[in-house]
């Protein structure tokens, strides 16, 4: 028999997360800032920031990037909550870039 790694174990149970903090998640996820999803979820930039430390508290987050990555790991959010990733627009053709 062999051992399990740690990762590979914690993962098999999702923490139990509120509703509000999914949705929360879910925000971060799709690129708000806190001062952004304070809006959308009509709060204070305050609670937001609250109700995220007690998130990534239960999900043993580092940070925002790490909480998004184990919410995928458990299926606690889905692919297409995730802002597609985009490059800046190009500079105008004859535009020269700063050097």
């Amino acid at each position: 028999m062999t051992a399990q790694h740690p990762t590979t174990a914690r993962l098999r149970t999702a923490p139990k997360l509120t509703r509000r903090r999914l949705q929360l998640l879910k925000l971060v996820a799709s690129g708000h800032s806190n001062e952004e999803a304070a809006v959308v979820l009509q709060v204070s930039p305050n609670t937001v920031k609250t109700q995220l430390a007690h998130a990534f508290r239960l999900l043993r987050a580092r940070n925002r990037q790490h909480a998004v990555a184990l919410c995928l790991a458990y299926g606690l959010i889905e692919p297409r909550d995730l802002r597609p990733f985009s490059l800046p627009p190009a500079p105008a053709a004859g535009v020269r870039r700063a050097a």
